[in-house]
């Protein structure tokens, strides 16, 4: 009798001890900012946790939801990841092989769309993949690992930046670029024209927030916004996105990823007043027919773990915490 309560006192240590690992793993690899150099500890200890934790055998045979669409969202991924927000390129290949051998399917967002506002069919297990800001990189690096994994994908696209030389920061693709590759199967819809940015909400100038959040201090007038004059630079902004688009692709219908997922009931009023009737935020989530303003899964970041990825998305998304991801699901 001494024995087995013993044994049953051991066993409930170990199982809080291993769970005091978890919490804590999780909440330095996806809460707090890392100290340069320390992630790739951090993530190795974290994937060694992992895999006493669940299965990896792979399950390519189950059905882990129906009538539901999963939408993976990436920043940039490439080689040398430039950024924590960044996606190493083996990671996004490991992802991939990982999704193959457990019966995921990827859909194209003519499908989706198609899901969203018609209850088209979709497959069991199906995944939308959605690229962000048009990187040169999604040219060079992603475009030849989709093409070999024959993955459909969307990339949203801030149309200013496009074979634009004068713009600053990380390069961006051409449009010469996005015809080739929309040629083999790419879709590029928008991330605005020009308001992937933010703006300060107050005269003082203290505090900021997305561009397609509302009114923002205007320095050329030197005060704040009136709704209307809002209203009238989303109007403008996407409509010029939208023409863009199908100047260069023809796209047949409109796609809008809000940035950093920012937007209010007048923005979406202004989408639809566009055709732009399905959109995408940065929440986590699962969608289902009827989901107009889609729910998205970070899939990048340095410290992604593809198992992970892929035991989370067998269990449907759930809205609790990614762990292992970078942020609580920050996207821009």
């Amino acid at each position: 009798m001494k024995h087995t309560f013993l044994k049953r006192t051991l066993l409930i240590i170990s199982l809080v001890a291993i769970l005091g690992i978890l919490v804590y793993e999780a909440r330095s690899i996806y809460h707090t900012p890392v100290v340069k150099g320390t992630h790739r500890t951090r993530t190795a200890n974290a994937d060694r946790l992992v895999r006493h934790l669940f299965s990896l055998t792979p399950t390519p045979d189950r059905v882990y939801y129906q009538n539901k669409v999963i939408v993976l969202m990436y920043h940039e991924v490439t080689k040398t990841p430039p950024d924590p927000g960044a996606l190493k390129l083996s990671n996004l290949t490991k992802q991939l092989d990982e999704m193959k051998a457990n019966g995921f399917h990827w859909i194209t967002m003519k499908e989706y769309t198609d899901f969203i506002l018609h209850k088209g069919k979709v497959p069991d297990n199906a995944v939308l993949m959605t690229f962000d800001d048009g990187y040169e990189s999604f040219y060079t690096d992603t475009f030849p690992v989709l093409k070999k994994y024959h993955v459909p994908a969307t990339n949203f696209l801030i149309t200013s930046t496009i074979s634009n030389p004068k713009h600053i920061g990380i390069p961006k693709l051409t449009w010469d670029q996005i015809h080739q590759m929309h040629a083999e199967g790419i879709d590029f819809y928008s991330h605005t024209n020009d308001e992937h940015s933010y703006g300060y909400s107050n005269t003082t100038r203290t505090k900021q927030k997305p561009l397609l959040m509302g009114p923002v201090y205007s320095k050329k007038l030197g005060r704040m916004e009136t709704e209307d004059e809002f209203k009238q630079r989303i109007y403008s902004d996407l409509d010029m996105a939208n023409k863009k688009l199908f100047k260069h692709l023809h796209n047949d219908q409109n796609v809008l990823a809000f940035p950093y997922g920012g937007y209010t009931k007048e923005t979406l009023e202004i989408c639809r007043s566009l055709g732009i009737d399905v959109t995408f935020t940065v929440k986590r989530g699962i969608n289902s027919p009827g989901q107009t303003n889609g729910y998205r899964v970070n899939a990048g970041g340095i410290h992604n773990i593809p198992e992970v990825l892929v035991q989370y998305m067998k269990e449907g998304a759930p809205l609790r915490p990614l762990p292992f991801a970078q942020g609580p699901n920050e996207a821009s």
